[in-house]
């Protein structure tokens, strides 16, 4: 009875052992993949973010380079409305000087004439219109007409029997001139000692001159068409 008693005790006792060697080894074994799965995760995250990063920095790199790109484009704009604003201020002095607009602004009137007795020829004389229109020049005058009609560089002052042409207008006297510019140097320039004033006067012509703060001159109603001239391009103009 007792050995019987035993053996269930020994039996009992040898399956809680290996019961309990059972659980520890699932235990262990659970723990181990456990382990294993986090393991592989952390690398997974690592992996996923080194490729974020690199991602990060390309988007980076990309994204200076656009706003490289933005400042040249910018800039090469700015320089391009610059010129153009340029471009346009020299054209449009080369059209007031060509005689293409109307013109306003201060200057002088100078009028020709002579004495209602006296007979004078322009024709005889147009030399001595061609020096006031020079010398109103070097006063750097920037608009002239003469009766109405604007003098430009293509103008020409013909004499005609016993008138002169301007621009293909007959003229006879009297003469005005309108000159746009500075006052002072206007007169500075006509009125000097042996000046074209004093030589009109010394051959009859009665000279006056007055001053106004806002002269009107007509813009140039004829075309100068360039036949012969070609203009000629520097490579830094392209």
């Amino acid at each position: 009875m007792k050995n019987k008693i035993w053996q269930k005790v020994m039996m009992f006792s040898i399956s809680l052992i290996l019961g309990i060697i059972l659980v520890t080894q699932m235990r262990t074994k659970s723990n181990i993949l456990g382990t294993v799965n986090l393991d592989k995760k952390a690398v997974e995250l690592n992996e996923e973010l080194a490729k974020l990063s690199i991602e990060k920095n390309r988007l980076r790199d990309e994204l200076e380079s656009l706003k490289r790109e933005s400042r040249e484009s910018e800039e090469l704009f700015k320089d391009a409305e610059e010129e153009l604003l340029k471009l346009k201020e020299e054209l449009k002095v080369q059209k007031i000087i060509s005689g293409y607009y109307d013109v306003k602004g201060p200057g002088t009137i100078i009028t020709i004439d002579a004495e209602p007795d006296t007979y004078l020829s322009l024709a005889s004389s147009h030399q001595y219109i061609l020096a006031l229109i020079s010398y109103l020049n070097n006063a750097g005058v920037e608009a002239i007409s003469i009766n109405g009609q604007r003098y430009t560089n293509y103008t020409e002052i013909v004499p005609v029997l016993e008138h002169i042409n301007v621009n293909g207008v007959a003229m006879v006297l009297p003469l005005e001139i309108k000159a746009i510019g500075d006052r002072s140097t206007i007169n500075s320039s006509l009125n000097f000692v042996g000046g074209i004033v004093s030589q009109l006067n010394e051959i009859g012509y009665i000279i006056e001159t007055e001053d106004s703060d806002e002269i009107f001159i007509p813009r140039y109603d004829g075309e100068k068409q360039f036949k012969y001239a070609l203009p000629i391009i520097r490579d830094e103009e392209i």
